[in-house]
């Protein structure tokens, strides 16, 4: 009777412990260390940043109007020196005809040296809003009133821009990255300056810049070339928090102060010389509105 009575307790225990198991969602992307994570209130309410406009630009090695595009960014972010945060989304099985890299093997003309998609930025472009062609963009991620999408042709970016540049941030951010070894320390402090009502997250990127390799273009001509030693910068590599942001978990009003400090494994394939550290403090996955934006050095 103990034997029997011993065999049904494990079986219920197995059978309860594999109910209760849950597999976390796969987009939940777990940095290898928070070193840092606290939160509390500050006195006096220190004065308000001016705001950044963060433009995410989504493109592709295959696509040879995409370079019209990334001028357009380059122009902006020379003409607003320090207040546009750029980038750039290679993604992931979403439009790969216009993303993959070049192979010879399949019949290419070139082979890339890069494959500069990721699954981050696969997750961040359906979130934001699939399009079916490119080059495509948004800026902060708003959906404007004119707008059916938050994506929008490269072409309306500098009018929306202006928008943005012009319009408060409720929070402050100071963010700092350093190469620590095989891995890069990030270091952000978040400051709200106002009330803020809707939930909001925080997603850092790892971005890098100064890789040359092959791209579809066009000449002046309108023909289809191929520019071997065309420079790709702002290339987003992975994301530190959650695809969609960590949640801030507190209330946000006037003196609110979020610390976080992450440590990340830093993939060899990077040029550690060129890469930097984008934040972004943004609402929900329904609002979506970037609120501020914040790049570094990672020195």
């Amino acid at each position: 009777m103990k034997k029997l009575l011993s065999i049904l307790f494990f079986v219920c225990f197995v059978v309860v412990f594999n109910a209760c198991k849950e597999e976390p969602p796969y987009i939940n992307f777990t940095p290898e260390s928070t070193v840092g994570d606290t939160t509390y209130i500050i006195s006096p309410v220190p004065g308000k940043q001016t705001k950044n406009v963060l433009i995410e630009e989504v493109t592709g090695v295959r696509c040879p109007n995409c370079p019209k595009a990334q001028a357009e960014a380059k122009i902006l972010s020379e003409s607003n020196p320090g207040r546009i945060n750029v980038l750039t989304i290679h993604p992931l099985n979403k439009l790969n005809l216009l993303t993959k890299p070049f192979d010879v093997a399949i019949g290419d003309q070139h082979t890339s040296a890069y494959d500069f998609r990721t699954e981050a930025g696969a997750q961040i472009f359906e979130m934001v809003g699939i399009s079916g062609s490119l080059p495509i963009g948004n800026v902060n991620r708003r959906l404007f009133s004119s707008e059916s999408s938050r994506n929008i042709d490269y072409q309306k970016w500098s009018g929306y821009v202006a928008t943005e540049l012009s319009t408060p941030t409720p929070v402050n951010i100071i963010l700092n990255a350093s190469n620590k070894g095989d891995s890069i320390e990030i270091e952000v402090t978040l400051t709200y300056t106002e009330n803020v009502a809707d939930s909001n997250f925080l997603t850092i990127g790892i971005l890098e810049s100064d890789m040359v390799d092959v791209q579809e273009s066009k000449d002046v001509n309108g023909n289809v070339i191929y520019v071997e030693d065309y420079v790709h910068n702002h290339v987003l590599r992975t994301i530190v928090t959650g695809y969609f942001g960590d949640l801030l978990k507190a209330s946000y009003e006037p003196g609110r102060v979020f610390y976080k400090k992450y440590r990340v494994k830093r993939d060899p394939k990077w040029n550690s010389a060129n890469l930097d550290v984008i934040a972004l403090v943004h609402m929900n996955t329904n609002k979506k509105d970037v609120l501020h934006s914040k790049e570094a050095k990672v020195n």
